[in-house]
């Protein structure tokens, strides 16, 4: 069986496409197929494709760039999230990574919750500005879940999202997208900023809320200072087992001396995952405990 890049892009029910020379293979059906033998996996193919990504990124794939971060618009309405490994770095290469993006109009929150209980909950924290930190695993469809509390958000306030590829739709026009500009191996022309720079850059900006597609790093720090001096309705994902290792992981996040106080920082912990049928849902909601 022979099957074409093209075919799975515009298959609704395809989520992640991997393509090396061993052949493609996608995710669909809450499972991995394939390989599958593809034209779009030989050599001549994926550089091609692996560099038309690069150019997205104004990037040029090579010894000093050998791994690139971008996207693969495929419509007006419809776009992949790319990743791009080249030689030295993979041994065979270049592997080529895409995940669909979600839009605003894919992901309601019905998708994910399980009980009227859980909707109340989650949209009562939307129109009261809580700060909500999203946990799960890799695939848990935090980011899916992310679009879905967007949808939520009146058209009237500004959001600000800050993210290091560009993932989550942006839900209005007074709200706004910062990405940030790594410069991993240290061969990038120009400046380079973190997702750290925009969370301050952010501040400056009037925002009603501030999304952070992902915490991982330093930027946690930042976004502890933001939550400290008050500002309301900040969301982010972090990746977590459980919604009380997410808390002490972000404070981990923040610095060597993570104080277990800070832990009521985040008003709502959601926990993402896979539920009996495979598919992603809310597994469980960790209110902050109210001041006695």
């Amino acid at each position: 069986m022979t099957l074409q890049l093209e075919e799975l892009l515009t298959r609704p029910s395809v989520e992640d496409i991997l393509l090396s020379p061993r052949g493609l293979c996608f995710y669909e059906n809450y499972a991995w197929q394939g390989p599958f033998a593809s034209t779009d996996s030989e050599p001549k193919q994926l550089w091609h494709l692996a560099n038309k990504i690069a150019e997205e990124a104004r990037l040029q794939l090579g010894l000093t760039q050998p791994s690139v971060d971008s996207f693969l618009p495929v419509s007006k309405n419809l776009s992949f999230r790319a990743h791009v490994v080249v030689p030295p770095l993979v041994l065979d290469g270049p592997e080529i990574t895409l995940r669909r993006l979600p839009s605003l109009e894919g992901f309601r929150l019905d998708d994910f919750v399980m009980s009227p209980s859980e909707r109340e909950c989650l949209e009562s924290a939307v129109q009261e500005g809580l700060s909500l930190l999203i946990s799960g695993t890799t695939g848990a469809g935090k980011s899916s879940f992310l679009t879905a509390l967007l949808r939520l958000i009146p058209r009237t306030q500004r959001v600000l999202i800050l993210e290091d590829s560009p993932e989550l739709p942006v839900p209005g026009p007074l709200c706004s997208k910062l990405l940030c500009r790594n410069d991993r191996f240290g061969f990038r022309e120009g400046a380079a900023w973190s997702l750290e720079d925009l969370v301050f850059e952010s501040l400056r900006m009037r925002p009603d809320r501030i999304v952070i597609g992902e915490c991982r790093g330093r930027e946690a720090a930042a976004i502890r200072r933001a939550l400290q001096t008050g500002h309301r309705g900040t969301w982010t994902t972090l990746h977590a087992a459980h919604p009380s290792e997410a808390r002490h992981r972000f404070e981990a996040l923040c610095s060597n001396n993570a104080n277990p106080q800070e832990n009521s920082l985040w008003d709502i912990v959601v926990q993402l995952g896979r539920d009996s049928e495979g598919r992603r849902a809310v597994l469980g909601i960790d209110r902050k405990e109210s001041p006695a």
